[in-house]
Protein backbone atom coordinates (compact mmCIF):
# COMPACT_ATOMS: atom_id res chain seq x y z
CA UNK A 1 0.00 0.00 0.00
CA UNK A 2 2.55 2.40 0.84
CA UNK A 3 4.31 1.72 -2.46
CA UNK A 4 1.13 1.91 -4.20
CA UNK A 5 0.46 5.25 -2.37
CA UNK A 6 3.87 6.87 -3.79
CA UNK A 7 3.20 5.47 -6.88
CA UNK A 8 -0.12 7.74 -6.96
CA UNK A 9 2.10 10.87 -5.39
CA UNK A 10 4.66 10.60 -7.87
CA UNK A 11 2.72 10.82 -11.18
CA UNK A 12 0.40 13.58 -9.23
CA UNK A 13 3.54 15.42 -9.22
CA UNK A 14 4.09 14.53 -12.87
CA UNK A 15 1.07 15.81 -13.88
CA UNK A 16 1.35 19.06 -12.04
CA UNK A 17 4.50 20.08 -13.57
CA UNK A 18 4.07 22.79 -16.54
CA UNK A 19 6.28 20.49 -19.24
CA UNK A 20 4.37 16.88 -18.55
CA UNK A 21 1.28 18.72 -18.29
CA UNK A 22 1.54 20.62 -21.92
CA UNK A 23 2.30 17.18 -23.36
CA UNK A 24 -0.91 15.39 -22.00
CA UNK A 25 -2.76 18.52 -23.35
CA UNK A 26 -1.14 18.56 -27.01
CA UNK A 27 -1.73 14.60 -27.07
CA UNK A 28 -5.63 14.52 -26.65
CA UNK A 29 -6.25 16.66 -30.06
CA UNK A 30 -4.37 13.37 -31.46
CA UNK A 31 -7.13 11.20 -31.43
CA UNK A 32 -9.57 12.95 -33.69
CA UNK A 33 -7.02 14.33 -35.72
CA UNK A 34 -5.87 10.86 -36.54
CA UNK A 35 -9.84 9.88 -37.75
CA UNK A 36 -9.81 13.07 -40.00
CA UNK A 37 -6.12 12.16 -41.42
CA UNK A 38 -8.02 8.18 -41.96
CA UNK A 39 -11.23 10.41 -43.74
CA UNK A 40 -8.85 12.17 -45.76
CA UNK A 41 -6.75 8.64 -46.90
CA UNK A 42 -10.06 6.91 -47.89
CA UNK A 43 -10.86 10.00 -49.98
CA UNK A 44 -7.18 9.79 -51.60
CA UNK A 45 -7.90 6.39 -51.99
CA UNK A 46 -11.07 6.85 -54.02
CA UNK A 47 -9.98 8.97 -56.15
CA UNK A 48 -6.87 6.59 -57.02
CA UNK A 49 -9.73 3.69 -57.75
CA UNK A 50 -11.76 5.17 -59.48
CA UNK A 51 -9.10 6.38 -62.11
CA UNK A 52 -8.26 2.74 -62.43
CA UNK A 53 -12.11 1.81 -63.41
CA UNK A 54 -11.97 -0.01 -59.16
CA UNK A 55 -15.58 1.90 -59.22
CA UNK A 56 -16.59 -0.77 -55.97
CA UNK A 57 -13.45 0.09 -54.14
CA UNK A 58 -13.83 3.66 -54.42
CA UNK A 59 -17.02 3.21 -53.21
CA UNK A 60 -16.13 1.10 -50.11
CA UNK A 61 -13.86 4.07 -49.78
CA UNK A 62 -16.39 6.89 -49.40
CA UNK A 63 -17.98 4.73 -47.25
CA UNK A 64 -15.56 4.46 -45.21
CA UNK A 65 -14.46 7.80 -45.23
CA UNK A 66 -18.60 9.27 -44.63
CA UNK A 67 -18.57 6.54 -41.04
CA UNK A 68 -15.08 8.51 -40.09
CA UNK A 69 -16.61 11.42 -40.57
CA UNK A 70 -19.03 11.21 -38.38
CA UNK A 71 -16.92 9.98 -35.89
CA UNK A 72 -14.27 12.38 -35.89
CA UNK A 73 -16.42 15.32 -33.68
CA UNK A 74 -17.67 12.22 -31.60
CA UNK A 75 -14.06 11.79 -30.66
CA UNK A 76 -12.89 15.51 -30.48
CA UNK A 77 -16.31 16.14 -27.80
CA UNK A 78 -15.06 13.13 -25.59
CA UNK A 79 -11.75 13.75 -25.43
CA UNK A 80 -12.68 17.76 -25.14
CA UNK A 81 -10.36 18.23 -28.04
CA UNK A 82 -12.07 20.62 -30.35
CA UNK A 83 -10.01 23.29 -31.96
CA UNK A 84 -10.55 25.52 -34.88
CA UNK A 85 -7.52 23.76 -36.45
CA UNK A 86 -9.07 20.88 -36.44
CA UNK A 87 -12.60 22.18 -37.77
CA UNK A 88 -10.65 23.65 -40.52
CA UNK A 89 -8.37 20.07 -41.04
CA UNK A 90 -12.04 18.48 -41.22
CA UNK A 91 -13.24 20.87 -43.53
CA UNK A 92 -10.17 20.05 -46.39
CA UNK A 93 -10.51 16.48 -45.79
CA UNK A 94 -14.05 16.80 -46.20
CA UNK A 95 -13.14 18.91 -49.57
CA UNK A 96 -10.85 15.37 -50.98
CA UNK A 97 -13.29 13.09 -49.80
CA UNK A 98 -16.71 14.40 -50.02
CA UNK A 99 -15.91 16.75 -52.59
CA UNK A 100 -13.39 15.72 -55.30
CA UNK A 101 -13.23 11.38 -54.66
CA UNK A 102 -17.19 11.58 -55.92
CA UNK A 103 -16.87 13.86 -58.72
CA UNK A 104 -14.23 12.26 -60.19
CA UNK A 105 -15.56 8.76 -59.57
CA UNK A 106 -19.10 9.99 -61.55
CA UNK A 107 -16.72 11.33 -64.66
CA UNK A 108 -14.92 8.08 -64.87
CA UNK A 109 -17.95 5.85 -64.27
CA UNK A 110 -20.09 7.62 -66.61
CA UNK A 111 -18.65 10.20 -68.31
CA UNK A 112 -15.71 9.11 -69.70
CA UNK A 113 -15.08 9.10 -73.00
CA UNK A 114 -18.19 9.44 -74.06
CA UNK A 115 -19.25 13.10 -72.72
CA UNK A 116 -15.64 13.88 -70.98
CA UNK A 117 -15.52 18.03 -71.85
CA UNK A 118 -19.60 17.72 -69.90
CA UNK A 119 -17.98 15.74 -67.46
CA UNK A 120 -15.23 17.74 -66.31
CA UNK A 121 -17.90 20.65 -66.03
CA UNK A 122 -19.70 18.41 -63.35
CA UNK A 123 -17.45 17.57 -61.54
CA UNK A 124 -16.38 20.60 -61.28
CA UNK A 125 -19.30 22.15 -60.27
CA UNK A 126 -20.14 19.47 -58.23
CA UNK A 127 -16.60 20.26 -56.26
CA UNK A 128 -17.39 24.05 -55.76
CA UNK A 129 -20.38 23.54 -54.54
CA UNK A 130 -19.02 21.33 -52.09
CA UNK A 131 -16.25 23.53 -51.27
CA UNK A 132 -19.28 26.36 -50.52
CA UNK A 133 -21.25 24.14 -48.95
CA UNK A 134 -18.24 23.21 -46.32
CA UNK A 135 -17.35 27.36 -46.11
CA UNK A 136 -21.00 27.72 -45.34
CA UNK A 137 -21.08 25.40 -42.50
CA UNK A 138 -17.82 26.84 -41.16
CA UNK A 139 -18.88 30.17 -40.59
CA UNK A 140 -22.65 29.46 -39.93
CA UNK A 141 -23.88 29.19 -36.08
CA UNK A 142 -23.84 25.40 -35.25
CA UNK A 143 -27.36 23.18 -34.90
CA UNK A 144 -27.34 19.88 -34.40
CA UNK A 145 -30.84 19.79 -35.14
CA UNK A 146 -30.87 20.20 -38.94
CA UNK A 147 -28.21 21.54 -41.66
CA UNK A 148 -28.72 23.98 -43.67
CA UNK A 149 -28.71 22.19 -47.30
CA UNK A 150 -27.65 18.73 -48.78
CA UNK A 151 -24.32 17.64 -46.19
CA UNK A 152 -21.32 16.89 -48.27
CA UNK A 153 -21.19 13.46 -46.69
CA UNK A 154 -24.58 12.64 -47.83
CA UNK A 155 -24.43 13.95 -51.16
CA UNK A 156 -21.28 12.20 -51.70
CA UNK A 157 -23.45 8.81 -50.44
CA UNK A 158 -25.98 9.72 -53.28
CA UNK A 159 -22.90 9.51 -55.79
CA UNK A 160 -21.89 6.71 -54.31
CA UNK A 161 -24.90 4.42 -53.83
CA UNK A 162 -25.75 5.10 -57.85
CA UNK A 163 -22.45 3.97 -58.87
CA UNK A 164 -22.58 1.04 -56.34
CA UNK A 165 -25.72 -0.05 -57.78
CA UNK A 166 -24.52 -0.66 -60.95
CA UNK A 167 -20.29 -0.44 -61.39
CA UNK A 168 -20.38 -1.22 -64.77
CA UNK A 169 -18.94 2.02 -66.93
CA UNK A 170 -22.34 3.32 -69.18
CA UNK A 171 -21.99 4.79 -72.83
CA UNK A 172 -25.87 5.60 -73.29
CA UNK A 173 -26.90 8.78 -73.80
CA UNK A 174 -30.03 8.90 -72.06
CA UNK A 175 -28.43 7.75 -69.15
CA UNK A 176 -25.76 10.50 -69.63
CA UNK A 177 -28.45 12.95 -69.24
CA UNK A 178 -30.27 11.77 -66.25
CA UNK A 179 -26.65 11.22 -64.19
CA UNK A 180 -25.94 14.95 -65.35
CA UNK A 181 -29.41 16.09 -64.33
CA UNK A 182 -28.22 13.76 -60.56
CA UNK A 183 -24.97 16.16 -60.63
CA UNK A 184 -26.40 19.34 -60.54
CA UNK A 185 -29.34 18.75 -58.73
CA UNK A 186 -27.08 17.39 -55.63
CA UNK A 187 -24.92 20.56 -56.02
CA UNK A 188 -28.18 22.38 -56.08
CA UNK A 189 -29.12 20.96 -52.93
CA UNK A 190 -25.66 21.59 -51.36
CA UNK A 191 -25.97 24.67 -51.62
CA UNK A 192 -29.40 25.64 -51.19
CA UNK A 193 -31.20 26.88 -48.00
CA UNK A 194 -33.81 23.45 -47.59
CA UNK A 195 -33.64 21.77 -44.24
CA UNK A 196 -32.34 18.20 -43.61
CA UNK A 197 -32.36 16.29 -40.47
CA UNK A 198 -29.16 15.79 -38.66
CA UNK A 199 -28.88 11.72 -37.10
CA UNK A 200 -27.29 13.92 -34.02
CA UNK A 201 -31.35 15.39 -33.11
CA UNK A 202 -32.79 11.97 -33.74
CA UNK A 203 -34.30 11.00 -30.10
CA UNK A 204 -35.29 7.58 -28.63
CA UNK A 205 -38.17 8.90 -26.41
CA UNK A 206 -42.35 9.12 -27.28
CA UNK A 207 -43.61 7.95 -30.78
CA UNK A 208 -40.20 7.55 -32.30
CA UNK A 209 -39.14 5.14 -30.27
CA UNK A 210 -41.38 2.65 -31.88
CA UNK A 211 -41.06 4.05 -35.34
CA UNK A 212 -37.24 4.56 -35.49
CA UNK A 213 -36.25 1.14 -34.79
CA UNK A 214 -38.58 -0.58 -37.20
CA UNK A 215 -37.23 1.82 -40.17
CA UNK A 216 -33.41 0.73 -39.14
CA UNK A 217 -34.15 -2.69 -39.09
CA UNK A 218 -35.77 -2.70 -42.50
CA UNK A 219 -33.11 -0.53 -43.70
CA UNK A 220 -30.49 -2.91 -42.16
CA UNK A 221 -32.50 -6.34 -43.69
CA UNK A 222 -33.00 -4.23 -47.40
CA UNK A 223 -29.24 -3.97 -47.87
CA UNK A 224 -28.67 -7.20 -45.83
CA UNK A 225 -31.05 -8.68 -49.00
CA UNK A 226 -29.93 -6.41 -51.99
CA UNK A 227 -26.86 -4.49 -50.54
CA UNK A 228 -26.72 -2.77 -54.00
CA UNK A 229 -30.17 -1.75 -53.75
CA UNK A 230 -31.07 -1.07 -50.27
CA UNK A 231 -27.61 1.21 -49.83
CA UNK A 232 -29.41 3.26 -53.41
CA UNK A 233 -32.49 3.37 -51.81
CA UNK A 234 -30.92 4.92 -48.07
CA UNK A 235 -28.48 7.15 -50.31
CA UNK A 236 -31.17 8.80 -52.51
CA UNK A 237 -33.48 8.52 -49.90
CA UNK A 238 -31.71 10.91 -47.81
CA UNK A 239 -31.21 13.26 -50.63
CA UNK A 240 -34.86 13.60 -51.36
CA UNK A 241 -35.95 13.92 -48.09
CA UNK A 242 -34.81 17.62 -47.98
CA UNK A 243 -37.07 19.03 -50.72
CA UNK A 244 -40.02 16.46 -50.05
CA UNK A 245 -40.04 17.61 -46.14
CA UNK A 246 -39.66 21.16 -47.78
CA UNK A 247 -42.68 20.65 -50.32
CA UNK A 248 -44.62 19.07 -47.54
CA UNK A 249 -44.28 21.69 -45.02
CA UNK A 250 -44.84 24.52 -47.46
CA UNK A 251 -48.63 23.04 -48.46
CA UNK A 252 -49.20 22.18 -44.94
CA UNK A 253 -48.59 26.14 -45.13
CA UNK A 254 -50.42 27.44 -48.07
CA UNK A 255 -53.42 25.14 -46.81
CA UNK A 256 -53.39 26.91 -43.29
CA UNK A 257 -53.20 30.40 -44.83
CA UNK A 258 -55.82 29.86 -47.02
CA UNK A 259 -58.37 28.54 -44.61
Amino acid sequence: MVKLKSVKENLKLLRSNPNIKHIIENRRYLAPNTVTVANLFCGILAIIYSTSNRFDQAVAAIGFAILLDGLDGRVARKFKATSSFGMEFDSFSDLISFGLAPAILMYNWAFLPNGDEFGVFLAFIYTVCTATRLARFNVASKSLAVFCGLPSPGAAGVVASIVHFNPTKYSNFPLLVMFSIIMLTTSFLMVSTISYFSPKSIKVTGVKSTFLPLLTAAIIGLIWYDHRLGLLILGCGYGLSGPITHFVRRRRKNISANQ
